[in-house]
């Protein structure tokens, strides 16, 4: 009883002492005080100095952020919120400077980064992640400053870059997905400078130049994929200033004029290959006119442009002067209309940016529609291909004879609709794991398959194999009454591709096989007599399964070493028929383990390893 009349006497003692230490603020968004911004103490004997917990709050209500003070001073743990309610930022303060290990975090409540802070500086090991989870960066501080080993990564945690950093300074070397070098150079306070070189996929120079303050600066050098020059010129902080000359692969001049605060300025002249006056424009801030002409010295083409695309009314002729086409663009966008010689409309369609593009008509010269046709590019030039299922084979250009009323209500997927210059190829193949089948799914014999597909680049596969079954799969001898399995399957596979990404080109398809197995047992004195005699069940088995996989690759579109991951379920029959009459006598109990006429499941499942040769 004592006890509780102490801790009384002490709750009593202790309300009026804390009431006088402090008084509580608070403060509105609103006249009204419906919406608090603020709730916080302050000493009663300095009401200027914060002291214990102080809350604030967004106008809908959700806390801002919420710490305590200690006479007047940050201190503790602090915690700060988005608007939505989820964690900002979460780490400790000591006398308002931050102290400790901190937290960061993405509005959709991801760690953004985190790491140790020692009087408001970074130090020691910090990493930085991407708002999906996976690390972007990770390595040392020394005072708010990078120093030793960095790491950086693509967001499907593959090597992105390597540097190595004193006091924020260091070179950097970042790489292609694949592994390839992309670019190179210094990095200081975060931002690139001296002398960056940047390569293409396949390793070769794409352009070089100096970088100040993560900006290109002073001359720069373009190169095509040949080693050629394909521009060069000077930059002011991070844009195109002065003279600048464009080549063709060869290294024949292709263009040359200024340019001023990055867009062309004053007269520009363009060539042919051969050297011989193909065009010119005069240009003010990326604004002007522009005529190009034939070799012979007749005109082209003229137009309007504006900021470096085509603006206004443009216009095409022939080599005699007449009309050719006409087309009237809007930010680079326009409908193109050509004409024959005589005046009559000849074609109509979409260009973007200089390129054909979409389905254009093509008219007869007595106005008729001749057809449609879709347009490619192949090394910079228009390609046409054939928009429905089957063309008049007398019609050499490849157009459509006539337009069907229901060809824009068919839609063709996008499996069978042939890619511009697509890799298609042979993957020859082999599984492997097929031989320790039996330990993996024990109704499944060991087998090993051999199979060639029919590849169409990130789109289609036609797979033709062959099984062979052996088991068990290495031991050629048998002894008596022990079971063994020898046959053979023969599978047709097609495969539907989707697009190639980081963690491989998955598909679904489906397989009919056919398979023959033969099921035996040696046995001793047969039929009561001394001879010896191989009692077989055999098995005839035909199924069809649809099929889910994975295939891994450096990459899609070239030769090279693939893996094929599947998985399966199907439906099948299964015929049984045995080299002994089962009435004279019964030898089923050895073949207890087969399964009789009837209907199967098959599971497939697997992991091939190929080749791709290119067709």
């Amino acid at each position: 009883m004592k006890y509780y009349i102490l801790f009384f006497l002490t709750f009593i003692f202790f309300i009026p002492h804390l009431h006088g230490q402090h008084i509580q603020v608070q403060n509105w968004y609103d006249q009204k005080k419906t919406l608090l911004k603020e709730d916080y103490f302050v000493k009663s004997s300095n009401t200027a100095v914060l002291d214990s917990l102080y809350i604030s709050y967004y106008q809908n209500g959700g806390i801002k952020s919420r710490g305590h003070y200690t006479n007047g001073k940050a201190n503790g743990i602090w915690e700060y919120f988005y608007e939505n309610g989820n964690p900002k930022m979460k780490g400790e303060l000591r006398d308002n400077i931050s102290q400790g290990y901190w937290t960061y975090y993405y509005e959709n409540g991801g760690i953004n980064m985190e790491g140790e802070v020692i009087k408001d500086l970074r130090e020691g090991q910090w990493i930085f992640y991407y708002e999906s989870g996976n690390i972007k960066s990770e390595g040392l501080y020394r005072k708010n400053l990078k120093n030793g080993p960095w790491k950086y990564y693509y967001e499907d945690s593959k090597n992105k870059g390597t540097a190595y950093f004193q006091d924020d300074k260091g070179n950097f070397m970042e790489f292609y997905p694949d592994g390839t070098i992309k670019s190179k150079g210094e990095i200081a306070n975060g931002k690139s400078n001296g002398l960056w070189k940047y390569y293409y996929e396949d390793g070769s120079i794409k352009s070089e130049g100096s970088e100040k303050n993560g900006q290109k600066e002073g001359m720069w050098k373009f190169y095509h994929k040949n080693g050629k020059v394909s521009s060069e010129g000077v930059f002011e902080k991070g844009l195109p200033e002065g003279k600048w000359k464009y080549f063709y692969e060869d290294g024949a001049l292709s263009s040359e004029g200024d340019q001023k605060e990055g867009k062309r300025d004053g007269y520009w002249k363009l060539y042919y290959n051969n050297g011989n006056f193909k065009g010119e424009g005069n240009f003010v801030k990326g604004e002007g006119s522009y005529k190009e002409y034939y070799e012979n010295g007749k005109l082209k083409i003229e137009g309007q442009v504006k900021n470096d695309k085509s603006e206004g009314l443009w216009k095409y002729y022939y080599e005699n002067g007449k009309l050719e086409g006409s087309c009237f663009y809007n930010q680079g966008e326009g409908t193109y209309t050509g004409f024959y010689e005589s005046g009559t409309p000849k074609m109509e369609g979409k260009i973007v940016d200089g390129n054909k593009v979409g389905v254009w008509k093509l008219f007869k010269e007595n106005g008729d529609l001749a057809g449609l046709y879709r347009t490619y590019y192949e090394n910079d030039s228009p390609v046409f291909r054939e928009i429905k299922d089957s063309l008049n084979k007398n019609n050499k250009s490849g157009l459509i004879s006539k337009m069907p009323p229901w060809i824009r209500k068919r839609k063709i997927p996008r499996y069978f609709v042939k890619k511009v210059n697509e890799y298609q190829g042979f993957i020859l193949a082999f599984g492997p794991l097929g031989i320790a089948k039996k330990s993996i799914i024990s109704s499944q014999p060991s087998a090993v398959p051999f199979s060639v597909e029919y590849y169409f680049q990130e789109r289609l596969g036609y797979e033709l194999g062959y099984v062979l079954i052996r088991d068990p799969f290495f031991k050629s001898t048998h002894g008596y009454d022990e079971l063994y399995k020898r046959g053979n399957a023969f599978y047709l596979r097609q495969k539907f591709y989707n697009r190639d990404k980081d963690n491989g080109m998955f598909y679904f398809g489906h397989e009919i096989r056919y398979t023959k197995l033969d099921n035996t047992v040696n046995k001793n004195g047969f039929l009561g007599g001394t001879h010896s005699k191989g009692l077989t069940m055999s098995q005839s088995i035909v199924e069809y399964s649809i099929i889910f996989g994975d295939r891994l690759s450096k990459d899609a579109k070239k030769k090279g070493w693939t893996v094929d991951v599947f998985a399966g379920l199907g439906v099948g029959y299964r015929f049984i028929s045995r080299n002994w009459d089962p009435s004279v006598e019964n030898y089923e109990k050895d073949f207890l383990s087969i399964k009789g006429t009837g209907v199967s499941i098959p599971f497939r499942f697997g992991v091939n390893i190929g080749y791709s040769l290119k067709k």
